[in-house]
């Protein structure tokens, strides 16, 4: 079989203008051969990368099951179309990237290395391999990963930058090294740790960390096929699923959604500054903030997707912030978010990480559903 041309070094763009970081999170393909449904959505995921997110994305994140059986043939499927995105690109070891008992046709075709670290801005991005142990089940990370890891975190602290963890799955499903990989991410204060294997879309909150999942694009057992778009501005991480051919999409970049709140974060207190990045194959003209219905104009961010406006919060309390943009071709795209007004209330967590997951919210693709492998669904 002919070798897979090697992948060029991964190297993320810079944060936008207005200083956010995104990337967009192609959920897990579980690719075959040429011409399934999966490779077809690939292809068009990547048309619309390209088309509306290219100039504004830091990089575009694949969490593992890249290749259904792991093997080689699959594996150029998938570089066949991403080989084609304007955007840098990164991936890590699903289970079933393992299929064969080996690292080496992933580490051909999608990564020099099996773990790694970059960052982007103010932000160290930890990208971890769940499968030391090349074999399906294991669901392992080693002493020498954690130590590694810990260095990372501990590197990232002396700097002053926050920390997101990529990883396959939830760290309470590791069979090995899970109770010490939620220790650092506790003592170090990890703010997102973003992941595959769930087959859906999924938040969590455990009042420190928020772990986020999106639905797989290959095996899809709630909703249509899509990919989430996440940022972080400042301190605030938002999170938005995209359905495949649904453009234009706004997301409100700040402030943070009460649900997406980690007891950490401050609430605003007297004014409100909100952010949102608006992505579609028009060019964005007109953009207005609406706190409780009350409208107020917002104003584009030079160079960059972002719009921006200050408005005067009238009261404590849960407040609804919707943000509406408006498109050349008159298309208009809204985002809506449940915004905090003065002390967040601290809520009870419960101890395992997936126990925290947030209720559905279908405004921003959580079905809350939860029929992934995990859960009650399908034994793929």
């Amino acid at each position: 079989m002919k070798t897979i041309e090697s992948k060029s070094p991964f190297q993320p763009h810079l944060p936008d203008a207005a200083g956010i970081i995104s990337w967009v999170h192609l959920g897990d393909l579980h690719m075959t051969k040429a011409g399934e449904q999966n490779h077809l959505d690939l292809a068009e995921i990547v048309n619309g990368v390209n088309r509306a997110f290219a100039d504004s994305l830091s990089f575009v994140f694949l969490p593992g099951d890249v290749a259904e059986d792991g093997s080689r043939a699959a594996y150029a499927v998938v570089r066949g179309e991403l080989d084609r995105l304007n955007v840098p690109w990164c991936a890590i070891i699903g289970d079933h990237d393992v299929h064969e008992k080996s690292f080496t046709n992933f580490l051909e075709a999608m990564s020099e290395r099996t773990h790694y670290a970059f960052t982007v801005g103010s932000v160290r991005f930890v990208a971890m391999n769940a499968f030391d142990v090349p074999e399906p089940g294991s669901f392992a990370v080693s002493g020498d990963q954690l130590a590694w890891v810990k260095r990372e975190l501990q590197t990232a602290t002396e700097a002053e930058q926050s920390s997101v963890l990529l990883l396959h799955c939830y760290p309470s499903d590791l069979k090995v090294g899970g109770g010490e990989l939620k220790d650092a991410v506790r003592n170090f204060g990890v703010r997102l740790i973003d992941m595959g294997h769930t087959h859906y879309n999924e938040i969590a909150n455990d009042g420190r960390t928020l772990y986020s999942a999106t639905r797989s694009t290959g095996q899809i057992e709630e909703g249509p096929v899509g990919y989430s778009v996440i940022n972080i501005d400042g301190d605030v991480v938002s999170w938005r699923f995209v359905e495949l051919g649904k453009l234009p999409v706004v997301v409100i970049t700040s402030p943070s959604d009460e649900r997406l709140q980690t007891n950490r974060a401050e609430s605003p207190k007297e004014n409100l500054k909100v952010r949102a990045k608006f992505w579609g194959e028009a060019e964005a003209l007109k953009a207005t903030a609406y706190l409780d219905g009350h409208a107020v104009p917002m104003k584009r961010i030079d160079n960059s997707h972002v719009w921006e406006a200050n408005i005067s919060t009238p009261h404590e309390g849960i407040s609804s912030l919707k943000v509406s943009i408006e498109d050349a071709r008159g298309e208009v795209a809204t985002d809506e978010i449940r915004v905090v007004i003065g002390d967040l209330a601290e809520r009870q967590r419960v101890e395992r990480d997936q126990d925290n997951a947030l209720e559905a919210w279908p405004e921003h693709g959580l079905l809350g559903t939860q029929l992934g492998p995990n859960k009650n669904g399908k034994k793929w």
